[in-house]
């Protein structure tokens, strides 16, 4: 049977509890770096969130983004950071810097216009306080922290608190993934990125959910019998829904890849490109976390649980004596069956043994030999003797 039929039917065997020791390895490697680099090199925050003047410009023929920027920076002014938009005829410059002074941004849109060879009137500038942004970070923290409080409260209701507690680390685990990208790859954090972010919570719950609910189903009164572990069933139901993941996450996937490369490729930075690749890095990230790292956390914390510890115990007992009395029977069912060749063999060799002396003439009588009859009359002749010594004793 192909791979792909055994996925589609729910019976494949991967090993995704017996091997987690290597999930939790490569995710443990690949969240130290993410959280080296949130630490080290920090965030690319818009203006939205830390502040200050944006300057923007259509990009004439002849110029180009370091001639601007150097215009922008022979004012005294220091950039913040300096990207192209768009392509073709809708490319333009996107200039930012710190809050200035009204001096200040007076000089930097005319430098702009020159270095860009327009007119300042087409210099578009923007300016926004660092308030608006932390009460927008205060916000998005707040609603951080409730869903995550709901989502806990559900999932012990509906399950148990083992499950809520393995969803919670398992979502933990997409946003700091997610956070560390964006903080390698350096993309600008606005708005945008926080609305993603959000969103992600609810596609890696959902993920989990699934998985989790097929692991309820499978271990259903498993205490109850000794048949196979927690384990086992959990690994079973993570096989069982592994297609259903793979669907979601390929067709979540194929429409957030294609924004995210029409965004970086056509449309350059911006809110769509920022959003579609927090979209793309947190749907990944949830339906590896929901395969590879929720169920086998639920299976740890249930082995933590002495009950559930002494029942993979009775189940490894269990195996082994299974194993060692079929192994028994087989070496009885082997010796029983030499003995029974070498009864066949003796019985053989005592009828070849005995057939000697016993032997069974089928051939015709044998006839008297012509010289017989000599010997028949030599006979009669010494009978005749015999008589007649007799008759002279007689007389």
């Amino acid at each position: 049977m192909s791979l792909f039929r055994r996925l589609y039917r729910g019976e494949t065997r991967f090993g995704f509890i017996a091997h987690r020791k290597r999930w939790y390895i490569a995710s443990a490697v690949i969240l130290l770096i993410c959280v080296g680099s949130m630490a080290f090199r920090g965030f690319n925050f818009g203006i939205e969130f830390a502040g200050g003047n944006q300057f923007l410009v259509a990009a004439q023929s002849g110029t180009s983004l370091d001639t601007v920027r150097s215009a922008v920076e022979g004012t005294g002014v220091e950039v913040s950071s300096a990207q192209e938009r768009g392509q073709g005829a809708s490319r333009s410059y996107v200039i930012r810097a710190p809050e200035l002074s009204d001096e200040q941004r007076v000089a930097v849109k005319q430098a702009i216009a020159d270095a860009g060879r327009v007119s300042t009137d087409e210099v578009n500038s923007s300016e926004v306080s660092s308030s608006w942004g932390r009460s927008v970070t205060q916000k998005a923290l707040v609603a951080l922290v409730v869903f995550l409080v709901l989502v806990a409260i559900y999932l012990w209701i509906r399950y148990e608190q083992k499950m809520a507690t393995a969803a919670l680390l398992a979502l933990v685990h997409d946003l700091a993934l997610t956070a560390g990208v964006y903080s390698l790859v350096g993309f600008e954090v606005t708005p945008g990125t926080v609305i993603g972010l959000l969103t992600i919570l609810g596609y890696s719950l959902y993920d989990t959910v699934v998985v989790f609910d097929k692991v309820d189903e499978n271990t259903k009164g498993i205490l109850g019998h000794n048949r196979y572990s927690y384990g086992e069933a959990a690994n079973l139901a993570v096989n069982q829904t592994l297609m259903r993941s793979i669907n979601t996450s390929l067709i979540a996937l194929l429409p957030v890849g294609g924004l995210l490369f029409v965004g970086t490729g056509l449309l350059g930075v911006g809110t769509l490109k920022d959003l579609a690749l927090v979209l793309f890095v947190g749907m990944m990230t949830g339906a590896y976390s929901s395969l590879f790292l929720a169920t086998p956390w639920l299976v740890d914390l249930k082995q933590l649980d002495s009950k559930y510890k002494l029942h993979t115990q009775r189940v490894a007992t269990r195996r082994v004596a299974l194993e060692r009395g079929e192994e028994s029977d087989r070496r009885t069912a082997r010796a029983a069956r030499l003995a029974k060749a070498g009864t066949s063999k003796s019985s053989n060799g005592t009828e070849a043994a005995a057939e000697p002396s016993t032997p069974t003439d089928t051939s015709e009588p044998r006839k008297p030999s012509p010289s017989r009859p000599a010997v028949a009359s030599g006979s009669g002749s010494r009978g005749g003797r015999t008589s007649k010594r007799k008759g002279g004793r007689r007389r």
